[in-house]
């Protein structure tokens, strides 16, 4: 028994419809996502009499599905708009294929519903197998010859391949024309599962359909109004549509004409004489008896084989199954392809030449070369357009990143052509991965220097770090929003991790249990631990503010002049990191691009893309802020730093810049360069590389953090 879904326009749904209809009933076995695909798909019929039926291959969940569907329009809602009902029938592989083709499951079902009046409900499991009407055997092809004069013109919708990519015109009634593709179906044997097809091209679109009935412009058209002028195919599968016959035998030219001889011959043979008759007989018995005779003859020089119709060979079902599905995966490469979806385009090609690379290579001049030729071009622009969506979480990055990744993937298995546009694609992919891998937290950034003890190789140790007043109270802001009190301590999770560059994700360094706690007028984080002994102490207070560490070996030696990383995490997930940076030097810049950056139409201003804006706001230096700058920016720095770069800014530089370099032959040509940028607008060129930079209060520049080359 398949699964059902039924929409309706009418508002009452078991689940909101996104696309203006709601669900009214489903069965518990349905995937989410096929229930939103099928969803998505609405109710493409808008006339009150008729009914338009499809019939598609879904692949959702790991799986594919075969879906038949009926759309109606009966009578109006409350609000006087057409009351529309989709009713989906969802078949599993296995389901398909025991069951007759999928349109004559369309006109032999009874079950399909008009309307719906009842509440929403969720659908039982029924055991019990469809109930179809009866109908005559689809072969021979009783209703094309009925139709258009034989049933060999059931053999237009199909080849040896699979089902034919075609539109049909002027159809007859519903009833008639699903009988029609039925019969073109079940020549296909197993695979008439995979003939997708629509009965309304005009309100369902042609994508995904291999019969359209309506006009699709630059396909076959078959005028089913005129079909009894048009000639009959003469292809074996047209000969097994007309005679039912599906055993493989030769066809002569002239089979037509001298089976009528023979009917003629039978038919006029109760005319003939009885005195001709015995002729006939007579003669018939002297030529089996010389028959015999030379054949006791030969018999005594050599022995002859008996003649036999040899046994026609078994049809290899699963190279036939491979066959059919490679030619819907080609099908569907066309429709990637028109909708410039060439990383699915690229798979499925892919796919299809391993089901059947004899097939492929026929069409390796039609597809592949589409495919390559805009292939890196226009994926690199997709996945850049996708970055640049507003409200990005780290989620929705990470999914971008894989995608990016399979884009190359995919390139490399088809050969693209190595020129600017694939090594762009290879270049953003690189710089997608490294926004995917970016743990982007808040940090305070704090410079100083650690003291350490040393008691010998194999004696505990202890290191500790200054912090500075301004870092001591960032610090202190952060422990009184989550709210500790002398009462009440707030449990957390600490881990310390190298620094060697900002946003880095760190997968494997455990956590160690901590607690935020008040006493006095001191704040502490403490890891578990014996007391004086535990392994990470950070306390702010009158008497004290610094981060210790504390280690069972001589290990704190080691932390001379390194930079380290504090992060805690809340029990609310929030995190908050704390950088101790001993020396700058020994921090590389985070590279992000420039096509991390943005500009403003209207303004010129320069800023962060919205996929990359977290990662500028998450720095807090104890003292000062942070700014984005074009590369030559003069310090100290009269205004007030912003990650957002006017375009003024830019022109004032670029014209000191020229000033200066005037007589320095070297770098007039980058400065020409750089004006030219700016004269047609380009003001991510004109400044970079661009660098998100630690200023102080006095404008002096300080670290680099982030660059964006």
């Amino acid at each position: 028994m398949p699964l059902q879904l039924i929409f309706t326009s009418a508002p009452r749904g078991l689940v909101a419809g996104r696309s203006g209809y709601c669900t009214v009933a489903r069965h518990r076995s349905i995937p989410d996502r096929l229930a939103q695909i099928l969803e998505s798909l609405g109710t493409p019929h808008q006339n009150p009499e008729g009914a338009t039926f499809t019939f598609r291959i879904i692949e959702a969940s790991n799986t594919n599905w075969f879906v038949l569907s009926r759309f109606v329009a009966r009578g109006l809602d409350y609000s006087q708009r057409d009351n529309r009902l989709a009713h989906h029938l969802i078949f599993t592989a296995e389901e398909a294929a025991v069951l007759p083709p999928p349109s004559a499951m369309a006109f032999r079902w009874n079950g399909w519903l008009t309307e719906w009046t009842q509440e929403p409900t969720w659908l039982t499991e029924d055991p019990r197998p469809l109930i179809l009407d009866k109908a005559p055997p689809l072969r021979p092809a009783s209703a094309w010859r009925e139709f258009s004069g034989t049933g060999a013109k059931a053999a237009w919708l199909v080849n040896e391949v699979g089902p034919t990519t075609l539109c049909l015109t002027q159809p007859p009634e519903d009833k008639i024309l699903l009988r029609l593709l039925a019969e073109s179906a079940a020549l296909l044997g197993n695979s008439s599962w995979y003939a997708t097809f629509t009965s309304n091209v005009i309100v369902t679109g042609s994508d995904g359909f291999h019969w359209a009935v309506g006009l699709v412009t630059g396909r076959p058209e078959i005028n089913l109004s005129q079909t009894q002028q048009l000639p009959a195919p003469t292809s074996e599968l047209a000969r097994q549509a007309a005679t039912g016959n599906s055993a493989t035998i030769p066809v002569r030219a002239a089979g037509e004409k001298n089976s009528s001889a023979l009917n003629s011959a039978k038919s006029n043979q109760s005319k003939l004489p009885w005195n001709i008759i015995i002729i006939f007989f007579s003669l018939g018995v002297l030529a089996i008896i010389a028959a015999l005779v030379i054949g006791q003859f030969s018999n005594g020089s050599k022995k002859t084989a008996t003649p036999s119709n040899p046994t026609a060979p078994a049809i290899n079902t699963t190279q036939s199954s491979d066959i059919y599905r490679s030619n819907i995966a080609i099908q569907g490469v066309a429709s990637f392809l028109d909708s410039e979806r060439y990383v699915d385009a690229g798979k499925l090609w892919l796919e299809s030449v391993n089901h059947s690379p004899t097939f492929t290579e026929r069409y390796r001049e039609q597809y592949l070369t589409r495919i390559t030729k805009n292939y890196a071009e226009k994926t690199a622009a997709q996945l850049l357009q996708r970055l640049a969506q507003p409200n990005l979480n780290q989620s929705t990055v990470s999914e971008i990143g894989e995608d990016a990744a399979t884009a190359v993937r995919i390139g490399t298995e088809l050969n693209i052509p190595v020129d600017t546009h694939w090594k762009k694609l290879v270049n953003v992919n690189e710089q997608i991965q490294i926004i995917s891998q970016l743990d982007i937290r808040p940090v305070i950034l704090i410079s100083g220097r650690w003291q350490t003890t040393d008691l010998g190789k194999s004696a505990p140790s202890s290191a500790e770090f200054k912090l500075s007043n301004a870092g001591a109270e960032k610090i202190l802001k952060f422990i009184e929003i989550t709210k500790v009190t002398p009462e009440l301590t707030v449990s957390a999770r600490v881990r310390l991790l190298p620094l060697t560059s900002f946003h880095k994700r760190d997968n494997h360094t455990p956590y160690l249990n901590a607690e935020i706690r008040r006493g006095g007028q001191s704040y502490w984080i403490e890891t578990s631990g014996t007391a004086g002994t535990a392994p990470i102490v950070v306390g702010i207070g009158p008497k004290k503010k610094s981060l210790e560490l504390n280690f069972s070996d001589g290990t704190a030696t080691s932390l001379q002049e390194q930079n380290r990383l504090l992060e805690i995490v809340l029990p609310d997930g929030s995190h908050q990191c704390i950088a101790l940076i001993a020396d700058w030097k020994k921090i590389k810049p985070l590279n992000l691009g420039t096509w991390a950056l943005d500009v403003e139409r209207d303004t010129g201003v320069v800023q962060a893309a919205t996929w990359a804006e977290n990662a500028l706001k998450a720095f807090q230096p104890e003292t000062g802020t942070v700014g984005l700058y074009p590369t030559g920016h003069e310090f100290p720095d009269r205004d007030l730093a912003s990650i957002r770069a006017t375009r003024s800014l830019l022109e004032t530089d670029l014209l000191r810049n020229e000033y200066k370099e005037s007589t320095r032959i070297s770098n007039q040509e980058s400065i020409k360069s750089r004006k030219q940028f700016f004269a047609q607008g380009d003001y991510i060129n004109a400044g970079r590389p661009w660098s998100l930079i630690i200023v102080s209060p006095k404008g002096d520049a300080g670290a680099t953090l982030i660059e964006f080359q």
